[in-house]
């Protein structure tokens, strides 16, 4: 449930950053300079994340005993559990207040979704930093500086920066020879409507760095598709990052009319991988990238 929960979390926080506008945005780089050049002296001590993957970042920066709050639906690592929990898509600003955080971290979307909330917050003297969204390896690298600056641990974040680049690039390093890129169709979600990654997004790129086609870079950014519109492109490869099984996902393509004439299908190239670390843009997506590169190239290895 806490998977569903979290692809349904960064699905709606990902279109809402899409809407931002290049000057909104220049704005925000702007004051993240100026920012960091007066934060690297002060410390935080009591920090509430509102995103998985800037918990992740948090703790691998060693400030897991400083984190004292997390979104519902945190779960890495297991120390989490022991967390105070935020729904963080519907932020209660009397319970933000009352666990007396020093530093917020939310995403940038959040600035539009709860502004009110988090402004007040704001004006009662609590930091509180939105971190942009990420659509490649160098930004989420740039979202371990942003965060190791805010908290007085930039040589921490350096030595993740390092390594983390490393297992990237071995994953890439190890991609299988092949004459003609898959054509690969990604299912974020399938209930109540089924969801994809077009052009423009982390998951497009990741499939472009495999070499490998994503099915619908017809398409720009987060969106519904039919089921008539996938049995027309056609896919290599059906891949589910929605947390559940590969048995699961092919019970759930058996129930769909015309997937039978689907080339992945014919050729039982129904996958699933890891919907946490595929999705969230923090240290384990060395991981998420070998499990994807593993599902489409499953044949050739």
């Amino acid at each position: 449930m806490k998977q569903k929960l979290w692809v349904f979390l960064i699905l709606v926080i990902l279109v809402a950053a899409g809407c931002a506008s290049p000057a909104e945005k220049d704005k925000k780089d702007d004051k993240k300079q100026s920012e960091h050049k007066t934060e690297q002296s002060i410390k935080y001590h009591r920090i509430i994340s509102l995103m998985p993957s800037n918990t992740e970042i948090l703790y691998e920066l060693g400030l897991g005993k400083e984190v004292i709050g997390v979104s519902t639906v945190d779960d890495y690592p297991k120390d989490v559990k022991n967390k105070q929990k935020f729904d963080a898509m519907k932020l209660n600003k009397e319970q933000l207040l009352k666990a007396k955080p020093d530093l917020i971290l939310a995403h940038e979307s959040q600035k539009g979704m709860d502004n009110k909330v988090l402004s007040d917050i704001e004006k009662k003297g609590i930091k509180v930093v939105y971190i942009p969204e990420t659509k490649n390896f160098e930004e989420i690298y740039g979202t371990f500086e942003q965060i190791g600056d805010i908290t007085g641990r930039k040589s921490q974040a350096d030595t993740l920066v390092y390594d983390t680049k490393h297992r990237v690039e071995a994953v890439l390093k190890d991609v299988p020879k092949h004459q003609k890129a898959p054509s690969v169709f990604l299912e974020v979600s399938h209930e109540p409507e089924i969801y994809t990654a077009g052009k423009s997004t982390f998951f497009n790129y990741m499939l472009e760095e495999l070499q490998a086609q994503n099915t619908f870079d017809d398409l720009t950014g987060w969106k519904k598709v039919s089921k008539e519109s996938i049995i027309k492109h056609n896919p290599d490869v059906l891949i589910t990052t929605e947390g559940i099984t590969r048995s699961d996902y092919l019970k759930i393509i058996r129930k769909r009319g015309g997937f039978e004439n689907i080339d992945a299908v014919k050729k039982r190239r129904i996958e699933a991988v890891n919907g946490d670390t595929i999705s969230r843009p923090g240290p384990r997506i060395d991981q998420g990238l070998k499990a994807l590169r593993d599902a489409i190239y499953r044949d050739e290895q």
